[in-house]
Parts: structure tokens; C-alpha cells; sequence
């Protein structure tokens, strides 16, 4: 038997004695020149089921995996602490559904045009850079051609509302109905807006008559204010004959506001004839004037006096505008001499004197349309007496 060379021989013996440490559970520390050896021996090759796994949770839902090719690469980053590997990946997919494109939206329906039919197949390159952990490979894929699948739409699932495919009978079947629909709110739009345009001109219509009828009355109140103003400046005049004129047309007409103005401006002037008229108009219009009693500070008595008359009163049972002369009666309920009796009276000027049995009453006008005066009776003592020209 040939025993062999020294050099095969030796190297038996040291690669024995290796594995024989080895085994028996013998720590190993190989030279300097071994170790950097083992350094530069690239890490473990990525798993294909790593790959496969990263590329499954890349891909979108219509695609599926159909056939994958992993080449190694060199370690680019041989720096790390942690053992890495890379590889080139060559994945063959195939598109599992057909995919769609949105055409149009009408309210809750989606038309769609097809994009891609059911079975397109795409090679898809990326490079794989894989890091081995405690918890095994993480693998991170960067695509070399990364708009290989964009622009070819999605699955009818995945698009919002109700879709459907354009050509089909179901999108002409829509369509129509879409554009009956779209027919009828333009018609229905269009009925309202015509009744919205009636609408305001009628608006416009009635407005424009509020605004003539206030115009009208503006101009109504501002001729009345004119006629009422005219009056006054009449009645305030210098000119007796004018004032006296006015006076007269007031008071014969039908017009209450006329007639009131002519009275309050006659009542305070200070002509005494017109004062006169409006007194002997206002008399005459009266069939029972009340007479207001107020006690005096000269006599105490007279504060019991006016509680236990009562209300006095002139009865007016006859007045002649000519001369002045008033007949009637006048009298309170509380004293017997002051019982109505009746009376004779003279209205002069602008003083009215009344006399009946036992008591005498004489009242003068004052600038605050009212005659003031006293009432005298034989057993009484003297009170104040007015009558309010209302």
C-alpha cells in the first residue's frame, strides 16, 4: 500500500484534528490570517420565501406572483454588523382580474372604460437587500422599473359608487335614464326660475305701487301741513280781516282738524273779536258745561264748602251768537242755595257772567284755554271757579 505525500498527508491530519476538536465541543482560535478569511466569505444567500413574502405585501390586490427568479449579488454593505446578503430579483406577475379606468361620474353611478383584461402578464426587477436578525431575514426590495404597473386602473371593487362598464346594456340602460333625469331637472329649473321671475316682478310691481301710494300720501300730509300752517299764519296775521275770514272759513267747514286749529289759535290770541267768535262757536256746540271749584287760602272754610257742594253745572238751554245772551241753569247739590236755578248770562267779549238765585259766577278766558274767575253766593264764602274750553 502507497502512503501518501507528506504535503496531502499533513493536511489530513490538521483537517482531522479540526474536526475532531469540533466536534467534541473544543472552542477553535484559528490564526490571524483564518479569521480575515472567514470575513470576506459573503453572508448566507436571502431566503426565496423572505423575497417572496416583502413582494406579496408590495404588490396591489389584482396581482399575483407566478414565477420568481433570485440572483445573489455581492454584499454592498459588507460594513454592517449584522449579516447581510443582496440579490437581484426577477418576479414574473400576472394581473388576476381585469382592471378598469373611471370614464365619467353621473350622481351615484361610475362609468368605466377597461384598462386591462384578466391574465396580462409584467416581469417586474427589483433589487433585494436582506438582513439576517435574532428574528430572521428583513428584506427591503427597491424596484428597478417602478412605473411598470401604474396606468392600468384598478378593480371595479375597489372604485366608489355604482359601476358600471360603458358598451354594456346596463351603461346604455343608465345613460338613457341619466338623461331623462338630467331632462327633467333642466325643465323642473326652468319652471322655477320662471316662477321666481313672476314671483319678483311681482314683488317689483307691489313695490313700486307701495312706493307711489307713499308717495302720494307724503304728499298729502306735506299739503295738509301747508293748509295747517297756511291757517295758523292766517290767525297770527296783523291783517283783523284776514284773520277774521280764516276764522269763519274754518269753523264753517267739515273739516275737524281745521276747525280745532282755528279754535286753539283763536282761543289764544289776543284779538279779542276773534276770541270772541271761537267762544261763542264753543258755547253754542254745548248743552252742560262743568264748572271746577277750588277752595281759597283767604277763607278755611271754603275747603269744606267745595267737598260738600258736589260737581257744579251750567246747563245751556239757550245761547244767541248775536248778542251773546245765554239763558239755562246752574247749580250744585250740595247746599240748598246753590241748587240749580236757572239763569241769566252775557258772554262780552271774552268774560262770561252768569247770575242765578242767590249766586253769581264771572269767568274770564285765559291764555291756557280756560275762563277763571269766582263764584259768589249769599251764604257761601268765595271760590274759584274755571271752565275747561276742551
Amino acid at each position: 500500500m502507497k502512503r501518501p505525500g507528506n504535503g496531502r498527508f499533513a493536511g489530513c491530519v490538521a483537517a482531522c484534528a479540526i474536526a475532531a476538536l469540533l466536534a467534541g465541543g473544543v472552542v477553535l482560535a484559528l490564526p490571524s490570517g483564518y479569521a480575515r478569511a472567514a470575513e470576506s466569505v459573503p453572508a448566507k444567500q436571502i431566503p426565496e420565501a423572505a423575497i417572496r413574502a416583502r413582494l406579496e405585501a408590495m404588490l396591489p390586490a389584482p396581482w399575483r406572483i407566478e414565477a420568481l427568479m433570485v440572483e445573489p449579488l455581492s454584499n454592498a454593505a459588507g460594513q454592517s454588523p449584522e449579516p447581510q446578503a443582496a440579490a437581484r430579483v426577477t418576479a414574473r406577475v400576472v394581473l388576476g382580474a381585469p382592471t378598469y379606468l373611471v370614464d365619467s361620474r353621473e350622481g351615484p353611478v361610475t362609468f368605466l372604460r377597461p384598462a386591462a383584461d384578466a391574465g396580462l402578464v409584467k416581469s417586474w426587477v427589483a433589487t433585494a437587500l436582506g438582513t439576517r436578525g435574532a428574528d430572521g431575514w428583513t428584506v427591503a426590495l427597491t424596484p428597478q422599473n417602478p412605473g411598470l404597473l401604474e396606468g392600468i386602473g384598478k378593480p371595479a371593487a375597489e372604485l366608489p359608487g355604482r359601476t358600471v362598464v360603458l358598451g354594456t346594456t346596463e351603461a346604455r340602460s343608465l345613460r338613457e335614464q341619466l338623461d331623462r333625469d338630467a331632462a327633467q331637472r333642466l325643465a323642473d329649473d326652468t319652471e322655477r326660475r320662471r316662477r321666481e321671475e313672476e314671483r319678483l316682478a311681482q314683488q317689483t310691481a307691489a313695490a313700486k305701487a307701495e312706493a307711489a301710494r307713499a308717495e302720494t300720501e307724503r304728499r298729502a300730509v306735506e299739503a295738509r301741513i301747508a293748509q295747517l300752517a297756511d291757517l295758523r299764519g292766517k290767525l297770527a296775521g296783523n291783517d283783523r280781516a284776514m284773520r277774521l275770514a280764516a276764522f269763519e272759513a274754518a269753523l264753517g267747514g267739515n273739516d275737524p282738524a281745521l276747525r280745532q286749529t282755528a279754535m286753539e289759535a283763536a282761543l289764544q290770541s289776543r284779538d279779542p273779536v276773534v276770541a270772541n267768535l271761537a267762544l261763542k262757536d264753543w258755547i253754542a256746540r254745548r248743552r252742560a258745561v262743568p264748572v271746577q271749584l277750588y277752595a281759597t287760602k283767604e277763607d278755611p272754610s271754603s275747603e269744606v264748602v267745595v267737598q260738600n257742594l258736589g260737581p257744579m253745572t251750567l246747563e245751556i238751554d239757550g245761547f244767541s251768537p248775536v248778542n251773546g245772551a245765554l239763558a239755562g241753569k246752574l247749580g250744585a247739590p250740595g247746599y240748598s242755595i246753590a241748587r240749580p236755578s236757572s239763569i241769566v248770562g252775557t258772554l262780552a267779549q271774552t268774560e262770561l257772567a252768569v247770575n242765578s238765585f242767590g249766586c253769581a259766577l264771572t269767568l274770564r278766558l285765559t291764555e291756557h284755554r280756560t275762563l277763571d274767575g269766582l263764584l259768589r253766593c249769599q251764604t257761601l264764602p268765595t271760590l274759584i271757579a274755571r271752565i275747561t274750553l276742551d
